[in-house]
């Protein structure tokens, strides 16, 4: 990304009504000071609405004008060394826009024809917020926030969603991905009730591309994907989704690039300190014995201006929810095609094959989730030729979970049809069995603890030099995510007379003949577990970029720059064990537990009881304690990537229409390498004649590795059509690399005949698509947006789960692992934004809309074979958001839906593990309350309508997979700024 373009964003994003930049009034050059003083300028032709920011950038004067009177018209180039008002004067001359006051140190410009319009009062100070026309609505909040994204939008060559902000913590959502799921065409997944995982036009979390300040990070899951709610909204001042693609944006995101901007705080306008404090409640977990689900949230930030060339930023935030939530799941069915057909089996003796549930479980999690951050920088500007910026950002978030289980199973499989005769009362739907009496099934009670800690750092110094049409930016930066996790449980089974169970529609159950506090919890079928994990994720990058200007003719500057990236991914994995009981215990007191009834589902009594307790009472103090950090890791991927690119920026008219717009070409080469733990034997095995016999554990490492060299043209071009309306039109070459943890050398294998298994592929080729974009934006009022995008992507090398053959050890292995499809596939769709103040109806001048509408089609199916096949992961083939919202500059309220269709996901972190998300419509509420200058209230109300996350098989409805309720969030806090 061009740091030169970031910075002229983050300026922009601090203008609102106005287009204004604002520099020191003392800013010196020579005994020159203001109007007077001579500067170097290098602007070009182009709308007014960029132009007067470059200039008052450029020159350090403070410029005041009005979106309204700067759209539409064309200003003249300014080049060289000139004095500020005389380059002023040459800016204008000739457009109707007219300088209406100028004291030395800022200036007001507006159109011609408001020139018999009252004088406005003169422009603020430099440090104070500037004022607009006197005939302007003052807009302050969530409607400021929307004025500055459709100037962000507007001036961008390609088509680009913002997220703008203001005021520090101005954004109204817990985290990045609830502001990212209002956008257009973007879709979020629901983890522990809160947005995480984010899905672009259709195309899933795999090929998003996270970047932070236009850095590459790192991230803590086990491929590539960001769970954005490590990112807390209080320590952002924007965000920019880039839908089309260009050479100067790195490469890696098919579906699209989502870009954090921390604050800059030499351009900062904003009060010096904000502090805000709340409550937060969640009213999920309201069954739960001794759970409150109240928690807390809070924040604070320090901007400070040292001198006019230095200021430093800091801010910090703590956060805990306690999210607890009701959970029913289904564990598949005994025709799944990952296994042989001859699974299925007849429910009645002698009938037809009939596919069964292999079992189902029932989750509370007692959740308590804490989240602490710390944003910290500089920005050092000792002239107008060179800029120095340093930015932090730190965030960890530890999940500290107790959880109630049960799981149902024993004699629901049929295996073969070994369990047939014993359902009565069988239900079938769609051919399969999805409810049954089932005879003395197996119920284990599952009393446990979970815990994830995950750590995140982005930090990186970024250096810029301006030498007449030159300038020059220097990069370097590291990101570090690590995550250590740890289950440990304790398993007690026992065994009703009979289970009657349904397991489809929105109301699954399960009823039993004894329930669990009236079985004798014995030793006997008593067990310990405990499963730890543990990844680090570490990215270092280095970039350097030229960008230069032209005076006058078709090119108006180029760029060109490289950048090397290294990246080393580690994690762990198959290090489960169990604990035995103490010797002479054959029962459990029945005082260690407590049993209670679930609100949204009728299962059994869950037990409960302290767990510390119960290990210590089955198996002694501390028998299932393990630091997951201990543990060895077992894989690593490496990465080493060089880009080098070249893009020319131009303005031209075509048809009498102003026409800018680039077009480049970014090289780049890929050399991974992964080594893996590659595991055989372990147990018993039966070979190609059926005999069965013992083979010990061997385990060896396993190595391979890929390099590839792609080069990705790009070009795009914005019409300006007059009356702000504008017309862009894109196309590239775009890849996302594979993910990482596909790319693992892992392996776990048979060591007889027929040889088979399962591993990671390190010889994956990169996900690549050739994509088209067209977006007609009709900016129909300051506040008003009218949008329709079109798109279409041909996908090629996607990357599924299917068989695979490897020669390892001289013979021939059939693996299930990830691979790339043979063919290619599209995936296209249209995009409609409609939002506007509702200014046309006397009395609501102060009410607005803000709407989306986003239809995809694909024909990208997953690999797994089946007469019903997986559509590709990600693809909802609609998505909605409706946000009404009031605003009169004191209070700002907002209520918003959001919808969309079934997709596919994946469900956890084995990339195997596909699911279908049904329909959900979801609504939030949240109202702001300005008190006086510095104390404003804010209550927000989330998932109103209590929607579960309802998933399921094999794109079958009545396969369940999982159903969770997660409740409603309240929120309460109270900002104080100075």
């Amino acid at each position: 990304m061009s740091y030169l373009h970031t910075g002229l964003r983050s300026a922009l994003m601090a203008s609102a009504a106005v287009a204004v930049m604002a520099a020191p009034a003392y800013a010196q050059i020579g005994a020159q000071t203001g109007a007077q003083a001579t500067k170097t300028f290098n602007i070009a032709a182009q709308d007014a609405v960029t132009a007067v920011p470059q200039f008052a950038q450029q020159s350090g004067l403070q410029v005041l004008a009005s979106a309204d009177d700067l759209r539409g018209v064309r200003t003249n180039p300014v080049k060289g060394a000139l004095r500020v008002d005389t380059a002023l004067t040459q800016l204008v001359a000739g457009t109707g826009l007219n300088v209406r006051t100028q004291d030395g140190n800022s200036a007001v410009i507006v159109r011609a024809s408001m020139q018999s319009a009252p004088e406005s009062a003169a422009p603020a100070a430099a440090e104070a917020a500037p004022a607009e026309p006197e005939d302007a609505v003052v807009v302050v909040g969530m409607r400021k926030s929307l004025r500055d994204a459709l100037d962000i939008k507007r001036r961008e060559t390609g088509v680009v969603e913002v997220i703008a902000s203001k005021d520090i913590g101005v954004l109204p959502d817990v985290t990045i991905a609830e502001s990212l799921a209002r956008l257009p065409g973007v879709n979020t997944t629901r983890d522990r009730g809160n947005d995480s995982q984010a899905a672009i036009r259709g195309i899933g979390p795999r090929m998003v591309l996270g970047t932070v300040n236009g850095r590459e990070v790192a991230s803590s899951e086990p491929d590539r994907n960001v769970r954005w709610e490590i990112y807390p909204s209080e320590v952002v001042s924007g965000v920019s989704v880039y839908k089309s693609s260009e050479a100067r944006l790195l490469a890696g995101g098919i579906s699209g690039t989502v870009d954090i901007q921390t604050i800059r705080p030499l351009d900062y306008r904003g009060p010096e300190i904000v502090a805000r404090a709340g409550v937060v409640y969640y009213d999920g977990g309201t069954a739960f014995p001794g759970y409150d689900g109240l928690g807390y949230r809070g924040s604070g930030s320090f901007v400070k201006k040292l001198s006019p060339e230095f200021a430093f930023v800091l801010g910090v935030t703590a956060q805990q929810q306690k999210n607890g939530y009701e959970s029913f799941q289904g564990w598949g069915y005994n025709d799944d095609t990952i296994r042989p057909a001859n699974n299925t089996g007849p429910i009645v003796t002698n009938g037809p094959d009939v596919p069964t549930p292999w079992g189902a479980a029932s989750e509370a999690k007692f959740l308590t989730s804490d989240r602490y951050s710390l944003s910290t920088g500089f920005q050092w500007k000792p002239s107008d030729f060179f800029e120095l910026t340093y930015d932090l950002l730190y965030s960890k978030f530890k999940i500290s979970e107790h959880q109630n289980q049960q799981w149902y199973d024993g004699n629901w499989g049929n295996w073969a049809g070994g369990n047939a005769g014993g359902y009565t009362n069988p239900v079938i739907v769609d051919g399969d069995l999805v409810g049954a009496t089932t005879a003395y099934s197996e119920i284990t009670n599952v009393i446990a603890e979970y815990s994830e800690d995950k750590d995140l750092i982005v930090t990186g110094l970024n250096g810029k030099w301006t030498e007449g049409a030159w300038t020059a930016t220097a990069d370097v930066s590291y990101s570090k995510a690590e995550r250590s996790n740890l289950w440990q449980a304790v398993e007690m089974r026992y065994y009703p007379a009979t289970t009657t169970w349904r397991l489809d529609g929105d109301d699954p159950f399960v009823q039993v003949s004894t329930q669990p506090q009236d079985a004798s919890q014995s030793i006997e079928w008593v067990m310990g577990a405990y499963s730890p994990g543990r990844l680090r994720d570490e990215l270092g990058s280095a970039s350097l970029d030229f960008r230069r200007h032209f005076d006058g003719g078709f090119w108006t500057s180029v760029q060109f720059g490289l950048r090397l990236a290294d990246r080393t991914k580690s994690d762990s994995s198959g290090n489960d064990g169990q604990a035995g009981h103490l010797p002479g215990v054959t029962t459990l007191p029945s005082n260690l537990f407590t049993n209670y009834k679930f609100k949204n589902f009728d299962v059994p009594s869950l037990l409960d009881g302290d767990f510390d307790k119960l290990v210590t009472a089955a198996y002694g103090a501390g028998a299932l304690d393990f630091d997951p950090k201990s543990v060895n890791f077992n894989s690593e991927v490496t990465e080493k990537v060089a880009e080098a690119y070249v893009q020319g920026y131009y303005e031209t008219t075509f048809a009498g229409a102003p026409v800018n717009g680039n077009i480049g070409l970014r090289a780049v080469s890929v050399n991974s390498e992964s080594a893996g733990e590659s595991r055989s034997g372990g147990g018993w095995f039966q070979d190609i004649q059926g005999n069965w016999d013992f083979y010990p554990l061997v385990a060896v490492t396993a190595k391979g590795g890929r390099q590839y060299t792609k080069l990705l043209p790009s070009a795009a071009a914005r019409f300006d059509l007059g009356d702000g309306a504008y017309l862009k039109l894109g196309a590239a070459r775009v890849l996302s690399r594979p993910p990482l943890n596909e790319l693992k050398a892992n392996r776990s294998i048979s060591p007889t005949a027929p040889f088979t298994g399962s591993s990671g592929n390190p010889y994956l080729k990169p996900f690549e698509a050739t994509q088209f974009d067209a977006s007609y934006e009709w900016y129909f009022n300051r506040d008003a947006l009218f949008a329709v995008a079109g798109y279409y992507k041909q996908v090629d090398n996607y990357v599924g789960y299917n068989q695979r053959s490897e020669t390892i050890n001289g013979n021939s292995y059939t693996l299930i692992s990830p691979v790339n499809k043979d063919d290619s596939g599209y995936i296209a769709g249209v995009e409609l934004t409609y939002q506007t103040p509702f200014s046309f109806i006397p009395g609501f001048e102060k009410f607005g809309i803000y709407s989306n509408l986003a239809l995809v089609e694909s024909d990208i199916e997953e690999f797994v074979p089946s007469n019903n096949p997986l559509p590709m992961n990600g693809v909802a083939k609609t998505t909605a958001t409706v946000d009404l919202w009031y605003s009169n500059g004191t209070i700002d309220a907002r209520l918003g839906a959001r919808y969309h269709s079934a997709y596919t996901a994946i469900y956890g972190w084995d990339s195997s593990a596909l699911a279908r998300v049904a329909p959900e419509t979801t609504l939030d509420a949240s109202a702001s309350y300005i008190l006086n200058s510095r104390i404003s209230f804010r209550v927000q109300a989330a998932n109103l309508l209590d929607t579960p996350l309802r998933a399921y098989y094999d794109n079958k409805e009545n396969r369940l997979l999982r159903n969770d309720y997660y409740g409603r969030r309240f929120l309460f806090d109270v900002t104080v700024k100075y």
